[in-house]
């Protein structure tokens, strides 16, 4: 039997102490660490997955108006979607939070029988089946029964609808739909898969009947046994209408849901006026789309007009939901009003040498913005009249919209205010960052050409963003 070995207490309590002064210099090193704010973002940028992505970041105290860290601040990136802040900020800055689109509704003759109904397009991407049910219902009231033409006045928008800067490919799917005078349930159109018995072809379903006539759809998709990893793909044959779903979903996997674009949204808006008027008792003689605004129109009895709800109420969606249609509603909205979107931006402190505006929602690969542009933007909406709705309408750290799902469980969750941007190789962030401190900071975060997943990318984009926040806590508690 061994004999136990016993250590004397002074030897115990000597190597309590190393264990606690490696500790502490441990601890040391890791707040020294987190102090050093260009050090650990460097560090993120230089992971070896992070080694060929172009990043362009600046980060500034408005109070200050020091930038705290730059790197290529003032090199033109891809900014995706983070081109809705300079969109958002023109809309908000020009027309104020109250405007509504008003989208006016005429008739010509008197009951039973109309000659004309007369609708005429504003740029409302807000309006639904919904809201122009209501707004028709009048007729039926006033015992009409019958309207020769419906005519659906296209012309505060002028063609094209979609942006010859967009990807062929993009245009299929409901982020690239194109932007028309009327849009009617964002001119988009829902497609559901559903999984039947394995070996089988799946089942589809539309949202809108009226609008899937518009597409012609190959099914080639095939159920397969559960458990099968999803292979689902969706494309379309250039130059038609025609679409070829293939690939397996398993037997025992939800619903494979696709949101698609509606290829002539003004056809579809006429067929869907024909068939609320039908529902109602209302026959159509004949409906037509005009791009010529119609004379006159103060001599036909108006109807009255369908509101939208505020613009303050369609920025969040815009921003919070990176609604591209929205987005590019807002632009066009500007131009057909003869109000110039780089000179509004001007207006706050953003240099137009700073970005190159192709479109409004950063679909368009064509755009170009350095971080300082949308610094910039984001310090003129701080202290602008309008900028607590401005700070309103975007996404909040782990709370709401295309942020809902990030920074969950990190000090900067519910305090971070900002918009996301995402496409193919691109990657980008840009908000307000609240303090503990009551103070705020500017950051704008943009990652082009980066070869990893959206998902690895974005965890980096973060990690910065967290950075940021302890680098503050630390450097406000360090003697």
């Amino acid at each position: 039997m061994g004999k136990t070995q016993f250590q004397p207490v002074s030897q115990i309590l000597a190597l309590a102490s190393l264990a606690t002064l490696a500790f502490s210099s441990q601890s040391l090193a890791q707040s020294q660490e987190t102090c050093d704010l260009s050090g650990t973002i460097s560090q993120i940028l230089q992971r070896p997955e992070q080694q060929q992505t172009q990043w362009g970041i600046a980060i500034q105290d408005p109070q200050t108006d020091s930038l705290l860290f730059e790197h290529r601040a003032d090199t033109f990136f891809v900014p995706a979607s983070n081109q809705k802040l300079l969109t958002t900020a023109a809309a908000l800055v020009s027309f104020g939070p109250n405007y509504q689109y008003q989208t006016p509704i005429y008739t010509v003759g008197t009951a039973p029988n109309l000659e004309k109904l007369i609708i005429r397009g504003v740029g409302d991407p807000s309006l639904t089946t919904e809201k122009l049910t209501t707004a028709l219902s009048q007729l039926s009231q006033q015992q009409i029964h019958h309207i020769d033409q419906v005519i659906l006045d296209s012309s505060h928008f002028p063609e094209p609808g979609v942006n010859p800067t967009w990807e062929w490919s993009d245009l299929s799917f409901y982020y690239g739909v194109p932007v028309t005078s009327l849009m009617l349930n964002e001119n988009a159109v829902v497609l559901t898969v559903f999984p039947t018995e394995s070996g089988q072809t799946t089942t589809v379903g539309w949202s809108d009947d009226i609008a899937a006539q518009q597409w012609q759809l190959e099914n080639q998709m095939v159920t397969a046994p559960d458990d099968t990893p999803y292979s689902g793909s969706l494309t379309q044959t250039y130059g038609t209408t025609t679409l070829t779903l293939t690939g397996k979903l398993a037997a025992d996997a939800m619903p494979d849901i696709w949101g698609l674009s509606i290829p002539d949204p003004d056809r579809y808006a006429l067929d869907k006026i024909t068939q609320i008027l039908g529902e109602q008792g209302i026959t159509v003689g004949k409906s037509l789309t005009t791009q010529t605004p119609i004379p006159n129109l103060d001599q036909a009895q108006p109807l009255g007009a369908i509101a939208s709800d505020p613009l303050a109420e369609i920025l969040k969606t815009t921003n919070q939901d990176s609604n591209n249609l929205f987005a590019e509603s807002l632009l066009k909205t500007l131009t057909a009003a003869d109000r110039d979107p780089e000179t509004i931006l001007e207006s706050i402190g953003v240099d137009p040498a700073t970005y190159r505006l192709r479109d409004g929602s950063g679909l368009s690969r064509h755009n170009l913005v350095t971080p300082m542009a949308l610094i910039q933007t984001l310090d003129g909406m701080l202290t602008h009249p309008q900028g607590e709705t401005y700070r309103n309408s975007l996404a909040i750290a782990g709370r709401t919209g295309t942020l809902q799902n990030r920074f969950q469980d990190t000090p900067v969750e519910n305090q971070f205010f900002g918009k996301t941007g995402t496409m193919t190789h691109v990657s980008a962030l840009s908000g307000y960052l609240d303090l503990p401190d009551d103070s705020t900071l500017l950051v704008s975060i943009l990652a082009n050409q980066t070869g990893q997943s959206a998902r690895i990318t974005r965890q980096a984009i973060d990690d910065v963003v967290v950075a940021v926040h302890d680098w503050h806590s630390c450097s406000t508690t360090q003697p």
